[in-house]
């Protein structure tokens, strides 16, 4: 009978531990892959944006903000109740 681990009982200790070890390394290899480009897959993507803002022409940085009053809020102001003491 075949093991889903690749552990079969003909196997010698040594080999299956061998084999143990192998399977260990490699899922350690491959979380060790996900949480780096996990961390740094952001910080790529940033320096990406950088690089593509430096290509860009001066004129496309002075242009005026087209949404000026995008930071006025609307609201009324919010009024402080006196209790009286």
């Amino acid at each position: 009978m075949n093991d889903p681990f690749g552990l079969d009982a003909a196997q010698t200790p040594a080999d299956r531990r061998e084999r143990i070890r192998a399977n260990i390394t490699m899922q350690m290899l491959k979380g060790f892959g996900i949480a780096g480009s996990v961390v740094f897959g952001p910080i790529l993507f940033i320096y990406l944006l950088i690089g593509i803002g430096t290509l860009l022409p001066p004129e496309s940085k002075e242009a005026v903000d087209p949404t000026p009053d995008s930071f006025v809020s609307n609201s009324p102001e919010p009024q402080v109740m006196d209790d009286g003491s």
